[in-house]
């Protein structure tokens, strides 16, 4: 048994799940731990629609739970059968849902230990089941993109937030040459972009605290800041750039 950790009992079908304030109680799984794990490492990726992400380069999560459903399985043994992907993902390699083509598996490990049980757990709680997260399982994982970037001296600064998203929701540039900048300190690939009005550039993908940058010239309009990873615009990873 964990101590102090959010948990939610049974992760099987017929499970009652037990409110303790703001805890969601089981048999040593954190929720929780699970869902903010899977914002910050899986949902560039993966769809999962009660952790509100939205990627496209890996498997519908929401979708294989209603397969495996169709096919008799429960959600504990969605659970192991998630688990074992998050460690030996070449084991699971398919098709992209987006090019039709072989896709490169997800790097092996990218949690491990406990947390990748709470992932798996959390997936196999969330997948396909209607409603929304409540308590502390509503808030976890989930960052805001909030309040306005505005360009001083010819930089615009849009630093990475956590899980996927920047931490400015706008930005504001006067016309003419401009370079955004995005300084990335979580451990995934990310990289700043931008586009609209005939404008498409990308900057480095960085991580580990490097920044990326990409040197515009723009017109008065509105354009689209984002992350160009595969996935991370689908995920939210974007905002509005207003150019007067």
């Amino acid at each position: 048994m964990r101590g102090g950790r959010v948990r939610v009992a049974g992760i099987a079908v017929a499970a009652a799940v037990v409110l303790s304030g703001c805890e969601l109680k089981d048999d040593g799984d954190n929720l929780v731990n699970g869902k903010t794990q899977f914002a910050q490492k899986c949902a560039g990726c993966h769809t999962l629609a009660r952790a509100g992400s939205q990627g496209v380069t890996g498997p519908n999560l929401d979708a294989a739970w209603q397969r495996a459903n169709q096919d008799g399985l429960g959600r504990s043994t969605y659970k192991g059968l998630v688990h074992k992907q998050i460690l030996y993902p070449g084991r699971f390699a398919q098709s992209s849902p987006v090019t039709g083509k072989p896709e490169q598996p997800m790097p092996a490990k990218l949690v491990t230990g406990e947390d990748a049980e709470d992932v798996a757990a959390y997936v196999a709680f969330a997948a396909a089941r209607p409603g929304d997260d409540s308590g502390a399982l509503a808030q976890a994982g989930q960052t805001k993109a909030e309040g306005t970037a505005q360009a001083r001296n010819g930089t615009l600064d849009i630093p990475v937030g956590q899980g996927f998203s920047f931490r400015f929701a706008n930005a504001e540039a006067p016309a003419g040459q401009v370079t955004l900048s995005s300084k990335n300190p979580q451990t995934t690939d990310h990289n700043i972009a931008v586009d609209g009005n005939g404008i498409n550039e990308k900057g480095p993908v960085v991580k580990n605290g490097a920044t990326s940058t990409v040197e515009v010239k723009l017109k008065p309009g509105t354009y689209s800041f984002y992350c160009s990873v595969p996935g991370h615009r689908q995920a939210g990873m974007a905002g509005k750039l207003t150019v007067k």
